[in-house]
């Protein structure tokens, strides 16, 4: 599909925003209702699903969101975690073009300039309970220098309740990154909803004597968003649903 694609991008005579604003995928994962079923997710736009390997590559590939039960359960949270991408069709198309900036605008794994994976968290029943947003660690090594700079970005796209954030402190080994150490969790606890987010700018254990243009370092954001509900009982979250 995406070769015919491309084949027939490079044969229009339009200009690719125009194109791309007929088929551009809107559909994001901070748009999810929590407590939905998968049948309701937006299939066309949200493809290629798999089992999600927290913040890792994609494991067993799905048919459809509706096989997550062949995803195991997490013991932190008690759900299934599946993997998906937005639809990146008309990014393919925009490759086809050769331009930077058409390639850039329509990147659709991509936020704020920074590439993430994301996921959703599945009950047993089927219904969506939260999901996960999680800058790339194959992000080429200029771009994951800024990754940790997400995190500012979905505070602020989440706003249900005040974010609370805590320094942690400094692990065995772990080193400031030029001069700078950030090692930030911060919990967001509304009415409906429990956030999590990490921050981290730092060198890990043996990763002090390399060169940072050797991608020897964390520079990520990461977020998780529950229905408060769903993990009030969990290990990951019973210490701050029940505050």
């Amino acid at each position: 599909m995406r070769l015919r694609l491309i084949a027939l991008a490079c044969l229009l005579a339009g200009p690719l925003t125009a194109q791309v604003a007929l088929g551009q995928s809107k559909a994001r994962i901070f748009d999810v209702k929590l407590g939905s079923p998968v049948s309701a997710l937006p299939t066309e736009e949200w493809v290629d699903p798999a089992c999600g390997t927290n913040g890792g590559p994609p494991s067993v590939r799905l048919d459809s969101f509706a096989n997550y039960a062949r995803c195991p359960v997490e013991t932190d949270t008690g759900l299934h975690e599946v993997w998906f991408i937005y639809d990146n069709e008309w990014e393919y198309i925009a490759r086809a073009y050769r331009d930077p900036v058409e390639i850039g605008r329509y990147s659709a794994n991509v936020l704020y300039g920074q590439p993430i994976i994301t996921s959703l968290l599945i009950d047993d029943s089927g219904l969506v309970q939260g999901y996960r947003v999680i800058t790339d660690p194959r992000a080429p090594t200029d771009v994951r220098l800024a990754a940790h700079t997400l995190a500012t970005n979905l505070q602020g796209l989440l706003r249900g309740a005040p974010w609370q954030c805590t320094d942690q402190p400094r692990g065995d080994r772990e080193e400031p990154l030029d001069g700078t150490f950030i090692k930030q969790d911060c919990v967001m606890v509304a009415a409906d909803r429990l956030g999590k987010l990490q921050e981290r700018f730092l060198r890990k254990a043996g990763q002090g004597t390399f060169q940072v243009a050797e991608g020897y370092f964390d520079s990520s954001s990461r977020l998780e968003v529950f229905n408060i509900d769903a993990v009030k009982d969990a290990p990951c979250c019973q210490a701050f649903a029940h505050h």
